[in-house]
């Protein structure tokens, strides 16, 4: 194949890639979970009462915990799940000739290094983001200075905000994680709540604690780098007939644990979270196509303070040095 033809297969298979994609989807998941939270005690009553069979529990406590846990979980899912799309989107995008085959066939254990290990310096983030990287005293005319400033503040806004997803995932990762696997998450781990609470919860007036994921593995073993936060753990069973035994249960991994989420984890952080990392997607996909394109010059995008808004710069072919 010669470079010609594998430039004009990339800039097709890259572009129907594209206008396949849609980047708002799992925000609109996540809106869509906020929105049945919202009105949950309508929405899941005849829900479960349909499929409570045997169930003497099942109503009002059953939404106000199982169901709104689950919730949430599911929304945590989405959340992180869009981190790994933008990051899928930026490893792939490092070479075109493969882009179709590293975005379809990508391992998520090495996404998930690319994410706790992205470089925040000026350099990684305008190459990721195919946005030339500028000296900072390339400019000598007062107006180029000017642009330049605007430019500088906006790879430094886009960097303040990639550090906040990537931090988000990384306290969130193990409750992704035990979601995943299903039967790792506690949907009812405080017990019954009282009608009191049930009554607050309807008026959204409840400040729910924090959710809780399941783990057994030893102390040594589970370092609190694995659940990416401090002080939320605690074993439910220290009962009389466990705690003679905790030294041989921790060494087999047979120590129920609770792991309590961050305190501020609800679904509008989530959904915050969510808003952010969209914005990254679609800076990116937007750049990545100019490239992709052969466009001279180039539009190419960075985010203005106005969290709906971004800052178009028109950049000639040649100056974007990391493409």
């Amino acid at each position: 194949m010669k470079k010609h033809d594998r430039i004009l297969i990339n800039k097709e298979q890259i572009n129907r890639f594209f206008s396949s994609y849609y980047s708002e989807w799992r925000h609109i998941q996540i809106y869509g979970i906020k929105k049945i939270l919202g009105s949950k005690y309508t929405f899941y009553k005849e829900i479960i009462e349909e499929i409570k069979e045997t169930d003497n529990s099942v109503g009002d406590k059953t939404i106000s915990q199982e169901i709104s846990n689950g919730l949430i979980f599911e929304a945590i899912q989405h959340s992180l799940q869009y981190v790994e799309d933008l990051f899928a989107l930026i490893n792939a995008s490092k070479n075109q000739d493969y882009f179709i085959k590293n975005i379809i066939q990508y391992r998520a254990g090495k996404i998930e290094a690319s994410i706790k290990n992205f470089k925040l310096t000026k350099e990684n983030i305008c190459a990721s983001f195919h946005f030339p990287n500028y000296p900072e005293d390339e400019s000598q005319n007062y107006k180029e200075k000017e642009t330049l400033k605007v430019i500088y503040d906006s790879v430094e806004r886009l960097g303040t905000i990639l550090n906040s997803i990537i931090e988000f995932y990384k306290k969130h990762k193990f409750f992704y994680n035990q979601y995943k696997h299903g039967l790792s998450i506690a949907f009812r781990p405080y017990g019954d709540y009282t009608p009191e609470q049930i009554e607050e919860d309807k008026k959204e007036n409840f400040k729910r604690p924090a959710i809780v994921a399941l783990d057994s593995l030893n102390f040594k073993d589970a370092s609190q780098n694995q659940y990416g936060n401090k002080g939320y753990l605690m074993m439910p069973c220290f009962s009389d007939n466990i705690r003679p035994h905790l030294k041989q249960l921790q060494e087999e991994n047979n120590l129920l644990r609770f792991v309590m989420s961050p305190q501020d984890t609800n679904i509008d952080s989530i959904l915050k979270n969510a808003r952010m990392t969209k914005k990254c997607l679609q800076i990116f996909i937007h750049n990545f196509l100019e490239v992709v394109n052969d466009k001279n010059p180039m539009m190419l995008r960075m985010p203005a303070p106005n969290d709906s808004e971004v800052y178009e710069f028109n950049i000639k072919a040649d100056e974007n040095k990391t493409s």
